[in-house]
């Protein structure tokens, strides 16, 4: 299925939350209904529009033309009414979800937060998102699957239901990233920015167990489309990057510490020194020793 965003992996990998469907529901409408009251609440809401001819979406201050099979994501805290504009009925399915503690009693607000920070910093979606059609069928599939074992309160079916959920997060996690990505591909200002901060994210973190993964998954990218970007703006890949700065990091060590090669592979986020070893004399056509040893030597014809 793929992997989770970061923050979703957080998510599932610690105890503070995680995410779970708080209310489904299909709801009929026609032309007849009108809103007697705009929507307004602290959990996500995904929509979608099973059968409907003609509608529109009045969310915060945008109108969203809907036809049938359309997935619509609102953001918590947005206000927002469905206007059907046809006699005939619309039929929709909702679901609400947010992110509770690992006892599943407690919405966890902090979450939510961190949940919306890595989907667009600079909120260039608005309050929603209208998800990519690559991907309707599947999650509408999911989501009238979580439907049906609402029904159903046994034990199995709660636990078939947490299963289902984290199938939908990640064929959401696919459908935004696709959104995502396309919307940087028409800002070349904004897709500097990420790289940007991926190259940070590497200077602050190339002494730990990163991968290409991590890396993409940081600035929410898939590891082809980064790595390509990544490559066309710096002239190198991500990796390549990653290594040249744990040999600069080792340099500095050996020729400034007494420290022993092996601890120093292990410093700059080598796991095994051999491989430090092997990179090292790649990039210098040296061994780390030789190296140390070259450097003393110049410091004292110096002297």
């Amino acid at each position: 299925m793929g992997e989770f965003p970061r923050i979703w992996k957080n998510l599932v990998n610690s105890e503070t939350g995680l995410p779970v469907v708080v209310k489904s529901v299909q709801k009929i409408m026609d032309a007849r209904h009108h809103p007697d009251h705009i929507s307004l609440h602290d959990e996500f809401e995904l929509v979608y529009m099973q059968e409907i001819d003609r509608g529109t979406f009045y969310i915060d201050d945008k109108t969203v033309s809907v036809r049938t099979d359309d997935l619509l994501l609102i953001k918590p805290r947005i206000p927002h009414y469905l206007k059907v504009e046809c006699t005939r009925p619309c039929r929709f399915v909702v679901l609400k979800f947010s992110f509770a503690q690992s006892d599943e009693t407690n919405i966890s607000d902090i979450s939510a937060n961190d949940f919306l920070s890595f989907i667009s910093e600079n909120n260039d979606f608005g309050g929603f998102f209208k998800l990519s059609s690559n991907y309707c069928s599947t999650i509408s599939t999911i989501m009238q699957q979580i439907m049906h074992e609402d029904k159903s309160p046994d034990g199995e079916s709660a636990f078939l239901r947490s299963l289902l959920t984290m199938e939908l997060f990640v064929w959401l996690s696919r459908s935004l990233r696709e959104q995502w990505e396309t919307n940087l591909s028409t800002k070349g200002h904004k897709l500097q920015e990420i790289l940007e901060s991926a190259r940070a994210y590497i200077n602050n973190n190339y002494n730990n167990d990163i991968s290409l993964s991590d890396i993409a998954g940081y600035v929410y990218l898939s590891t082809s489309h980064f790595a390509r970007a990544f490559k066309k703006h710096y002239g190198t890949s991500p990796i390549q990057y990653l290594l040249s700065v744990r040999i600069e990091k080792a340099k500095s060590l050996l020729e400034e510490t007494n420290l022993k090669v092996g601890d120093i592979a292990l410093s700059v986020g080598f796991s095994a020194q051999q491989r430090f070893n092997d990179i090292f004399k790649k990039h210098l056509d040296v061994s780390p020793s030789e190296y140390r040893q070259k450097y003393k030597e110049n410091l004292l014809n110096k002297e």
